[in-house]
């Protein structure tokens, strides 16, 4: 399955794909020091949950403009509800998303999300959004969804991820090229497109 990921505003490596429910637990603590973080607590990378829905509109109320851009491609006004429905519904197969915070999932600093195709079939792309509160930027927790989505997608077999940029933004695709393998690039008037190999689990 190939897979499209939309790398918005997130400042590390952008890859994912469809995956299983994570287990009920505290989730998986963002690797790595966070320099210029205020306090010691952790952050945690959990999947979405239907309870999730003011968290995430209040996520995105607080992203600038710029960042909204970015990730959307566009200035939604709102969450989109459409985006938003498909995310709550919880629905990995569909479309499988998971969120960082400190702690307290009413305060979330970033949200992924995969989307699954809408037609199966050879060549099929799922869509990938990551989407990074600006006061949490260039600090790693893009990195730390998308390495859990990247971990999911290789246990299910992925073997090519699909990248979307805006114009301008080329080395958010250059740094992918730093952990998966390139494979083919496009460009047209929505961004430039790269397309990389996703190595099997243990490769």
């Amino acid at each position: 399955m190939t897979l499209v990921i939309i790398l918005g505003s997130m400042t590390s490596v952008i890859v994912d794909s469809p995956v299983p429910p994570a287990p009920r637990d505290r989730g998986r603590p963002a690797p790595g020091a966070l320099p210029g973080t205020e306090g010691s607590g952790r952050w945690y990378v959990e999947s979405v949950r239907p309870g999730d829905g003011p968290a995430l509109r209040s996520l995105f109320a607080g992203c600038s403009p710029e960042t909204v851009r970015l990730r959307f491609f566009g200035l939604p006004r709102e969450l989109p509800r459409e985006y938003a429905d498909s995310v709550l519904a919880c629905r990995p197969e569909v479309h499988d998303a998971v969120v960082v915070h400190r702690g307290d999932r009413r305060r979330l600093a970033g949200l992924a999300g995969l989307a699954a195709p809408a037609e199966a079939g050879p060549g099929a792309a799922a869509v990938l959004g990551v989407l990074v509160a600006d006061e949490w930027q260039r600090q790693g927790l893009g990195r730390a969804m998308v390495d859990e989505l990247l971990a999911r997608a290789r246990r299910r077999g992925v073997e090519r991820i699909s990248a979307t940029v805006l114009p301008g933004r080329s080395r958010l695709l250059d740094a992918m090229a730093r952990h998966l393998e390139p494979e083919s690039s496009s460009l047209d008037r929505d961004g430039l497109t790269r397309v990389y190999r996703l190595g099997r689990p243990g490769r």
